[in-house]
């Protein structure tokens, strides 16, 4: 007979698969398509696991990259500091040139053109092109949205794994909550803006510190190896769960 903490363990597990599928189905999967991705998804992890394998950035974290980059790179920016607006594909300064320094890829021209398409970049006229924040913010449904919601559940379970195997010498890395049970209702909209605005300052002071230290991609080859390295910060607001039966 199963304890009650491993009751506890399959049923937080059989949770997080359920907000995994669920998510893909409201996302155009169909049911049938679920097992064989399972079996996939599970062979893979089979390799991970053996050879510690890490996924590579994805599209979503390189758009925030050149949307930063497009904020701080002083060739791009005007006398008030603000972006200013360039072409869209092209030698530099060109959203194109962006993407080619901030990730090696076989077809930035395309990649810019995804970037318009989602509409984080617009045009200002004569042919040239702004950001349209400085973050990488899509409210579509849009592959890249899956993409970004399952690399980042991969990576918080990643972080949790080495947080608990990790050697006893090295500090851990944040993985912290701040939650209460009882918010009243009236107070959402206040938390909202709060934890919005809290949550860009904590980000943008990290982002800084990163991007201080972090290793040019043509200095890269005579560097040595780096990791990829970042923090990420989300608010939630959820109904009560109940609890199961006979769960302590």
């Amino acid at each position: 007979m199963a304890t009650k903490p491993a009751k506890r363990l399959s049923h937080d597990y059989l949770q997080a698969l359920a907000t995994i599928f669920a998510f893909m189905l409201n996302n155009g999967f169909e049911p049938r398509d679920l097992p064989a991705v399972c079996t996939r998804a599970l062979k893979r992890a089979e390799s991970k696991a053996r050879l510690g394998k890490t996924a590579p950035p994805g599209e979503l974290v390189t758009a925030s990259l050149v949307l930063h980059a497009w904020h701080r790179d002083r060739r791009y920016l005007n006398g008030k500091a603000a972006p200013r607006p360039i072409r869209l594909l092209g030698s530099a300064p060109s959203v194109e040139a962006l993407i080619r320094v901030q990730r090696k890829t076989d077809d930035p021209a395309a990649m810019a053109e995804h970037l318009r398409q989602l509409r984080l970049i617009v045009p200002c006229g004569r042919g040239l092109y702004r950001p349209t924040s400085d973050a990488a913010v899509i409210s579509a449904h849009n592959p890249l949205v899956f993409q970004h919601a399952a690399r980042a559940l991969s990576t918080l379970l990643e972080t949790v794994a080495k947080n608990v195997r990790g050697p006893a010498r090295s500090a851990p890395l944040i993985e912290r909550t701040a939650e209460v049970p009882d918010l009243p209702k009236k107070h959402v909209a206040a938390f909202r803006r709060f934890s919005r605005h809290q949550g860009w300052l904590l980000l943008r002071t990290i982002n800084d510190w990163l991007e201080a230290r972090c290793v040019r991609r043509s200095a890269r080859a005579r560097h040595g190896s780096s990791v990829r390295a970042g923090v990420h910060v989300y608010a939630y607001v959820a109904k009560e769960r109940r609890a199961l039966k006979g769960q302590l």
